[in-house]
């Protein structure tokens, strides 16, 4: 089986050839793709899509995140995402695969009619459209195989925070109100720790209004001690500006 980088070059290669006499661009520009089309396929299979997994650290850490159960859910949501896209577009993979089947039969039944004008205009034109969805196909495939990495890379996350999650029970893991206080409760006090820099008084007033309901949650729900032990210093620092401790 062709690897990548092959099927990539192949599918670069089988465009440009179809393209060649197009006066879109200039002759040596032609020639300078055909004569890099090696490196070219390489950077399409390389370029990174999406995310590394240090980015894919960086969207739940402590600052947007202060909760395992906060980072858990939004890292089954980022996986969710992308495991719904893999889906459509292994569907429009192989509905593509059928388009070039179909536009193949469509060539080899023109190439039997008597050859005119007309019909060597739709031979081109066919013949364009074949390798430019061969193209397409290739870089489906490429996307396809990112999107993997992605819901590899997100699986290998939340398996490790449902470890630290042992002893919940599974609505206490998977349902998301069941930590959305406490997830609340060091967000808004970490966004209120920079209210002193705001000069808009509509963000003042939210910052306040959150942190404020947050905590009478917290109070109401019996976890307001135990949630103010596991504060930072910024955490803590809000704590004192609203007055409560």
């Amino acid at each position: 089986m062709e690897n990548t980088s092959l099927i990539a070059q192949k599918a670069i290669k089988d465009l440009l050839n179809v393209t060649k006499d197009m006066q879109v661009i200039k002759d040596e520009d032609v020639k300078f793709l055909a004569e890099n089309k090696n490196h070219i396929a390489k950077v399409f299979e390389k370029v990174h899509m999406w995310r590394t997994n240090t980015q894919k650290l960086s969207i739940i850490s402590d600052e947007y995140f202060p909760t395992i159960h906060s980072k858990f859910h939004q890292s089954i949501l980022e996986s969710k995402v992308q495991t719904d896209q893999l889906f459509y577009l292994m569907k429009g993979f192989e509905e593509k695969k059928l388009e070039i089947e179909e536009l193949t039969l469509d060539l080899e039944e023109i190439n039997t009619k008597f050859p005119s004008k007309r019909i060597k205009i739709e031979v081109k034109r066919l013949e364009l459209n074949i390798a430019f969805k061969k193209y397409e196909l290739n870089q489906q495939k490429i996307a396809a195989e990112y999107r993997m990495r992605e819901i590899k890379d997100w699986t290998k996350i939340q398996k490790a925070l449902l470890e630290k999650m042992k002893g919940k029970t599974e609505e206490e893991i998977w349902t998301k109100d069941a930590g959305q206080i406490e997830f609340m409760f060091f967000s808004t006090l970490t966004n209120l720790h920079g209210i002193e820099k705001t000069t808009d008084g509509a963000e003042y007033n939210n910052l306040m209004s959150l942190a404020k309901f947050s905590v009478q949650q917290a109070k109401e729900l019996n976890i307001y001690d135990s949630l103010v032990k596991r504060c930072n210093k910024y955490q803590l620092d809000s704590l004192k500006f609203l007055g409560k401790i």
